[in-house]
């Protein structure tokens, strides 16, 4: 056997024992990254362990489809009076399916270019929202992993959307749209409309407002 042979495998052992040391005096170096990676995610809200879809977190919070037709069954009229129809009810499950699918894929989309964060706006003024939520209070990717029942809808007929903001903070609130400013400020968001309020989509509502 060769002097660099035996030279190499002696190198070789000699950095499995310091490997080894390594981990031996330092039990805690895995538990340790993860306490960094989670500093950074509350500095930054844009880590990547982030980027999982929201999509089974919400759906475990939002009643079911089945839920959502036995409570329609037992709505006679919406908030403003306004008489409900069979047709009324299926337009308002179908409107909550794709407003709901709608937001999460905007979610998912803004996860692949790394946007952190998302503001509030509406497809139309919406009696419900309006009372909690103004148009252009923002929340960030992290507050969303923290509390996937920020995403709209939030009741039925909601007109309230989840759009991306590719950019800062500071960005966000210079935009020209008004009323740039975080939804909440703390650990704990504020009361969000119950799913159980009806607006209905009929043109006899709209004619009511």
């Amino acid at each position: 056997m060769s002097l660099l042979m035996i030279m190499g495998g002696v190198a070789a052992l000699v950095v499995l024992v310091l490997v080894a040391l390594k981990v031996s005096l330092d039990p805690k170096g895995s538990e340790t990254d993860d306490a960094d990676k989670s500093k950074i995610i509350h500095v930054s809200g844009v880590y990547s362990v982030l980027r999982k879809s929201p999509r089974g977190e919400l759906a475990a919070l939002r009643p079911t489809v089945e839920e959502i037709k036995k409570y329609l069954t037992g709505v006679e009229e919406d908030i403003n009076g306004v008489p409900l129809k069979a047709s009324d009810r299926t337009a308002l499950l179908r409107h909550w399916k794709a407003q709901t699918e709608m937001n999460l894929r905007g979610i998912e989309a803004g996860d692949r270019n790394g946007a952190a964060y998302y503001y509030y706006d509406y497809l139309k003024e919406c009696q419900v929202c309006g009372e909690f939520i103004a148009k252009g209070n923002f929340v960030t990717r992290e507050e969303i992993y923290n509390y996937p029942l920020l995403i709209p809808p939030f009741h039925l007929g909601c007109a309230c959307v989840l759009a991306v903001h590719h950019g800062t903070e500071k960005m966000m609130r210079e935009t020209a749209l008004a009323g740039m400013l975080p939804f909440f400020e703390g650990d704990t968001p504020p009361p969000l409309p119950e799913w159980t309020a009806v607006l209905s989509l009929s043109a006899a509502a709209e004619e009511k407002k």
